[in-house]
């Protein structure tokens, strides 16, 4: 596989399927809206908890009641790899972070998980997970000259943290070199066992292979026993499952820590064969750790770690092959793979985009109905759903029960059972500004559940005598109280109370306004929702400008191969004034389908260079280059252009027809058609021995002359071979594995 060159800030978002050859234009909207509480079951309210958040990564629950929280940063920070812990506090989100930590944001990188000791009560330990950069330049790239291994590395660390403040040099690095060159599936969720141990979920780092070797930290669930030992490793690997194993290294140490020389399996490796294990939780009492696993193009899968367990990522997802959908039941065990708990399948098989498995919380409380006590739940980053598992003594297995807990919650990014023993969830929204902690509680006898008021605005600017025209619709109450009852603040002192969806309003006075919208129900007594806000910037014309894109690696090609660099730039940038100096700023997408990860970087600089290398086998994608441009005043205007991949297809065949290759490390029955984008890496391998048509036959070449395994770059023009095989004859069947006679 081609080394991979990081020249810019990727990420992975939320899309809209386009066609294939175009270059659009167009404005970029939010894709959520803002604090619309999930539909959840009678009896129930989702209510905000605190909002304001920059981009939410994960949550701890102190024991003194206070919630800890990572946020990511937006373009309104000062560095793009700015990342904090917050606290929220007395019912409030404090207004200083307890600590900054510098990181590499990019791609799915940044600050990704939280824990907090057994003992925190009494020592203040917080752990982090987080990445830290490279030593050389570029310490958030892929540096060629050394292959990578300088680049910047996923850690996890502890903290002292002392009233609401954590001194950032109090860190210890416990682990690190977890291996992050492509930047997604890096995992980071962590959490203690009633054992004493910190588990620690790790990613396979976008490199398949990764996930079954037993010589690095990605693809698993890592456990260690944090210790204040005077020289590292800060942690013991006694118990787990290759620590005592002839040649065991401790992974985590940099530069390794061996035993005269040994290079073999890692010591800290609990369970492995994960794709990206984004969130789990421990089962209470126990040291338990329910694992949610972020499948590829089929299955989504809830595993409960056993120690030393092989899960079968890439070879197997789900209950089935890697990559394919099968019939559960009709599936042979799978030694040497651990099934997983629970796994349900995409709604568009074989395709990696609509479905992104977030776990996990138990109920432990008793003030939720019987029906809940001691069920798993979890939640559906793409999907927007939370399902609940409760057990079926029956059957002795974990259900779903039906219909969903909670619906249209696109965007949880986390979800926990509270000290309160309600569910708390982040809601990671597309405007990360008015990103969300928010509560699934239980009412209490006879409570009303306030309504939920959505305010718009059309236009949001405009000279001084522009007509805004505001409106509430999509606002609504749960309870059917109605009818509803608006008031808009207008943020120049007027205020409306109306009963109708729309009105209108003109400014006397030039300037941002901040405008509120609360409705208010007609129950006895009455209750009102919360505040739902907007800003108007009468007086002012939004800026203008235009985007710049070139493909320097094939200067007049509008469509892109793999590995091509593309510049981009933006002209004409102007507006009523002039534009302040950080009023440019771009995010770049990679878009794969409507499938969309949780993490989004931003860049203030006039322009820049990226390079096409997500090598994502689904040719269903694209990147969009957003470029926002902010004026003095704070109005934006945001516009886009999409950047449209090269297809291409290849046909493999065996002679004679219906054996089966390897593609990628996948399974394909022949013939197959693949296809891929221009210049996509691609594995091909013809297994030694096979049945076909009842025979055994035994390979013999490729008509291209390739050897019985290779890799190649899709070409432009399309690709074909076959895999000729030989009937084994009858005198020297006898030699062969009883599976190939």
């Amino acid at each position: 596989m081609k080394a991979r060159v990081f020249r810019f800030l990727l990420a992975l978002a939320c899309g809209v399927a386009g066609a294939y050859g175009i270059l659009a234009l167009g404005q970029a909207t939010p894709e959520a809206d803002a604090g619309k509480p999930l539909q959840v079951p009678e009896g129930f309210i989702d209510e905000l908890v605190t909002g304001g958040l920059l981009a939410p990564r994960a949550m701890a629950f102190a024991p003194d009641g206070r919630i800890l929280l990572l946020e990511r940063g937006t373009n309104s920070t000062d560095d793009i790899n700015y990342a904090s812990v917050r606290v929220f506090k007395n019912g409030q989100l404090l207004p200083t972070r307890a600590l900054s930590v510098e990181t590499c944001g990019d791609s799915e990188r940044g600050l990704l998980g939280i824990a907090l000791d057994p003992a925190f009560a009494s020592n203040g330990y917080v752990y982090l997970y987080y990445t830290r950069r490279g030593p050389t330049p570029p310490v958030c790239g892929f540096n060629t000259a050394t292959n990578g291994v300088d680049g910047p590395r996923n850690r996890v660390s502890r903290f002292t943290m002392t009233g609401d403040t954590i001194d950032p040099g109090t860190e210890r690095v416990l682990l690190d070199n977890v291996i992050t060159d492509i930047g997604y599936h890096n995992a980071g969720d962590m959490a203690f066992g009633a054992d004493g141990y910190l588990y620690i979920a790790i990613g396979e780092g976008g490199i398949a292979p990764l996930a079954q070797s037993l010589t690095t930290l990605n693809g698993k669930v890592l456990r260690i026993r944090p210790t204040e030992s005077g020289s590292p490793p800060y942690y013991s690997t006694a118990g787990n499952p290759y620590d005592t194993q002839a040649g065991a290294v401790y992974c985590g140490t940099l530069p390794l820590m061996t035993v005269n020389g040994a290079t073999g399996a890692c010591r800290e490796t609990y369970a492995h064969g994960l794709r990206n294990p984004f969130r789990f939780t421990i089962r209470p009492g126990t040291s338990e750790a329910w694992v949610a696993d972020v499948g590829g193009g089929v299955w989504e899968e809830i595993n409960v770690i056993a120690a030393g367990a092989n899960y079968g990522y890439p070879v197997r997802e789900g209950p089935c092959p890697g990559g394919v959908l099968c019939d559960p039941s009709t599936q042979p065990a799978h030694p040497p793979f651990a099934d997983p708990l629970y796994a349900y399948p995409h709604l568009a098989v074989y395709a990696n985009f609509d479905s992104a498995v977030i776990g996990g919380a138990f109920y432990s409380g008793t003030t939720w109905p019987a029906e809940y006590h001691g069920d798993f739940f979890f939640a559906d980053f793409a999907r927007g759903f939370i399902q609940q598992l409760s057990y079926n003594g029956a059957t002795q297995s974990w259900d779903a029960v039906e219909p969903e807990f909670a619906t249209d919650g696109v965007g949880i990014v986390g979800l926990k059972e509270g000290l309160d023993h309600n569910l708390y969830y982040l809601a990671y929204l597309s405007d990360q500004r008015t990103s969300e902690l928010r509560r699934i509680r239980r009412l209490g006898q006879g409570e009303n559940v306030p309504p939920f008021a959505n305010a718009a605005v059309s236009p949001t600017g405009g000279p001084l005598n522009t007509v805004f025209n505001f409106s509430a619709a999509d606002s609504a109450d749960p309870d059917g109280n109605l009818p509803l009852t608006y008031t808009w603040n207008f943020g120049d002192g007027s205020t409306v109370v109306t009963n109708v969806l729309t009105v209108t309003h003109t400014y006397t006075s030039a300037g941002p306004k901040s405008v509120s919208l609360t409705a208010r129900d007609s129950a006895n007594p009455p209750i009102t929702s919360e505040a739902s806000t907007l800003t108007v910037y009468p007086g002012n014309n939004p800026p203008t400008a235009t985007i710049v894109l070139t493909n320097t690696t094939a200067p007049g090609r509008a469509n892109y191969y793999m590995h091509d660099t593309w510049q981009y730039g933006v002209a004409n940038a102007s507006d009523d004034t002039a534009l302040p100096m950080n009023a440019i700023s771009w995010e770049i997408v990679f878009h794969h389908q409507t499938h969309h990860h949780p993490f989004v970087p931003y860049v203030q600089d006039v322009g820049g260079s990226f390079e096409i290398h997500v090598e994502e086998p689904d040719p269903v994608q694209w990147y969009r280059i957003i470029l926002r441009v902010r004026d003095q005043q704070g109005q934006e205007t945001t516009i886009y252009r999409d950047i449209m991949p090269v297809v291409a297809t290849g046909q493999i065949t065996t002679q004679p027809a219906g054996g089966f290759v390897l593609i990628d490390g996948i399974t394909r029955t022949t013939p197959y058609t693949l296809t891929r984008i221009v210049d996509y890496d691609v594995s091909i391998q013809a297994p030694a021995l096979q049945g076909i048509a009842n025979f055994p036959r035994e390979f013999d070449h490729w008509t291209s002359a390739q050897p019985g395994g290779y890799q190649f770059g899709m070409p432009p023009g399309g690709w074909s071979d076959s895999a000729v095989y030989v009937t084994v004859p009858p005198e020297r069947r006898f030699e062969l594995p009883m599976i190939a006679r």
